[in-house]
């Protein structure tokens, strides 16, 4: 009754029972009531479920299931659609504080051909922290929300706590980006540091809400988790770290004071949110991402293992040794740096060797490009930074500011924001029951963000020795712009949309105006009906596609020189013995 290529819609349209089962490993609020448009074999693979104990189990519950049209008993709990909240939190992020009021901000430097202006350090911390605790965070926090405990085959601790926590994010992340502007006012400077105590007091809660959920699961821990787990604990240090520096930075005054601060503490302050949290969580999901939704290879446990220390000693460890290189500049210590680095740069090729990420033939989708991409910049922007003391030394200078900006938004919006991209385009489609094929490609934004990204990168580096890159500079961050709005706009759509029906899989009677298309695949054990009788076409996909459509069965019994009264009643015996067989009721007339 069940096989491995048919969708889930169609199976439980057929077979309202089968939720029960699907539910149990983890389909729970993905794509609506009749889940979304993809095959068992996928589901089987996506979940990490056995297809042989897995249609087995789905066998059963259809022998007991009647045949009947209509959904099958869902009842969606408060968790089953939290990511919705905060995608669009993060959208509306990018478009204030974020990415918008960067490029404004880029504008600003590209006019006044200035860079390194503590004139401009208000605003660009301002956008950076929106970047991080908003535009970065709030993807996370929906995704873990909405997948770990999928993931884990259980539910989410709290779902409601998780939900309400968004608000005081929201509250706290805006009081925040607006103090960054006003720090030096004594009432602005409170005000920020209570949002960022609200901050920190979320992300524990994340925490907290993510360990339980995994803790109440029946199933062991698996490799990525341990990224997870370390990805959590560098969240809880980098939000510390950043209440630390709003505190200690809005008592800070006069120019020397600034430099020697933005000197000791900036590039600290960044690696701990964008290499620690953003850079090991993406590293850990990743591995229960890529080869059991795309079909990449699954990385050996050993290789996960070292991929574990030697990313998280390397962030550590450039932390640590960029701490003591502007302290004492010592040689040793820009050592230690580069070797640091260069454990980034090897953990991301052994992972990106397991997956088979460039090398392993996979099935189109719309967001494979974002996640190739994405891997490609982490490489490229970790050997920018390698590279970063040749460079100064090349030109002449102690320290690149352009050079420096360079590599950093490789890395943002690279790696991190182009996984944002893919990952969400991805999974959006399937937890709300959409047809992909009815959705934007999106090569637009694609290649939009690829292209401004790539000029941010080579003309901000430029305006070391040119004046005239600094236009291109600027241009660069409104490209990025309208392809991250064109994305926006698709997602926010597909959050809003209802799940695309499955076409022609739930009948109430079959009669002579009944199209073909609807009876195959409500039916199709009538395939073979349809061929004996000569519909030779019925093999055919755009056949199938496009005539079946729109052909009634008495238009092509005509056409073919059937008698449809001949075949009405082979068609009848053909679904009347499948119910038999299977327990349901249809009626045909």
């Amino acid at each position: 009754m069940i096989t491995r290529d048919m969708e889930l819609p169609e199976i439980l349209s057929r077979y309202p029972g089968c939720r029960k089962v699907f539910d149990r490993y983890g389909l729970v609020g993905c794509g609506g009531p009749l889940g979304p448009r993809e095959s068992l074999s996928f589901f089987a693979r996506a979940h990490r479920v056995d297809e042989a104990r897995l249609l087995a189990e789905l066998q059963e519950a259809a022998r007991n299931s009647i045949l009947e049209a209509g959904a099958p008993d869902y009842q969606p709990g408060p968790g089953d659609v939290i990511y919705r909240r905060f995608f669009r939190a993060g959208v509306l992020t990018m478009f204030t504080f974020g990415c918008v009021l960067g490029a404004i901000n880029l504008a600003i430097m590209a006019a006044s051909q200035r860079l390194a202006s503590l004139d401009m350090r208000a605003v660009t911390w301002a956008h950076a922290h929106a970047q991080v605790a908003g535009w970065v965070t709030f993807f996370i926090m929906g995704f873990a929300y909405q997948a770990i405990p999928r993931f884990k085959f259980t539910t989410l601790w709290r779902p409601l706590l998780a939900s309400r926590s968004l608000f005081v994010m929201a509250a706290a992340l805006t009081v925040r980006t607006f103090a960054d502007l006003w720090a030096s006012e004594p009432a602005w400077a409170l005000a920020g540091k209570i949002a960022g105590i609200g901050e920190l007091a979320v992300v524990l809660t994340f925490v907290l809400i993510i360990t339980k959920t995994i803790r109440k699961s029946q199933n062991p821990i698996e490799p990525y988790e341990h990224f997870v787990f370390a990805a959590l604990a560098w969240m809880v240090a980098a939000f510390a770290f950043d209440w630390w520096m709003f505190a200690t930075y809005s008592t800070v005054s006069g120019r020397d004071a600034w430099i020697s601060f933005i000197s000791l503490y900036d590039a600290p302050w960044r690696d701990l949110q964008l290499a620690g949290f953003a850079g090991t969580m993406i590293l850990g999901v990743s591995q229960r991402f890529l080869p059991f939704i795309y079909g990449f290879r699954e990385v050996p446990a050993r290789t996960s293992r070292i991929v574990l220390y030697l990313w998280n000693l390397a962030v550590a460890g450039n932390v640590a040794a960029y701490a003591m290189l502007i302290r004492t500049r010592q040689p040793i210590w820009g050592i230690a740096l580069e070797l640091c680095i260069v454990g980034m740069f090897v953990s991301v090729v052994l992972l990106v060797r397991g997956f088979g990420l460039f090398s392993v033939k996979v099935e189109p989708d719309r967001s494979l490009p974002f996640i190739r991409a994405a891997y490609f910049w982490a490489l490229a922007a970790i050997v920018l930074l390698a590279l970063l003391p040749v460079y100064d030394a090349v030109i002449g200078v102690d320290f690149s500011h352009a050079y420096f900006g360079g590599y950093r938004h490789a890395f943002t919006v690279g790696f991190i924001s182009m996984m944002i991209l893919g990952v969400s385009s991805k999974v959006v489609p399937v937890l709300g029951g959409l047809d992909i094929r009815r959705l934007s490609t999106l090569r637009a934004t694609f290649w939009l963000v690829n292209i401004g990204n790539a000029m941010r990168v080579v003309f901000q580096i430029l305006t070391d020795r040119y004046e005239w890159a600094y236009p291109l500079m600027g241009a660069s961050a409104w490209i990025e712009v309208t392809g991250l709005s064109l994305w926006a706009i698709d997602l926010w759509r597909a959050m809003g949309s209802r799940p695309h029906t499955a076409e022609g899989r739930v009948l109430d009677s079959i009669g002579p105006d009944t199209k073909v298309y609807d009876v195959i695949h409500r039916y199709p054990e009538t395939t073979p009906l349809f061929r004996e009788f000569g519909f030779s076409m019925i093999d055919n996909p755009v056949a199938q596609r496009v005539f079946a459509r729109s052909i009634s069965i008495e238009q092509a019994c005509r056409l073919k020189h059937v008698d449809f009264a001949v075949f009405q009643s082979a068609l009848n015996n053909a679904i009347r013995k499948d119910c038999s067989e299977s327990g349901g009721l249809i009626q045909i007339g």
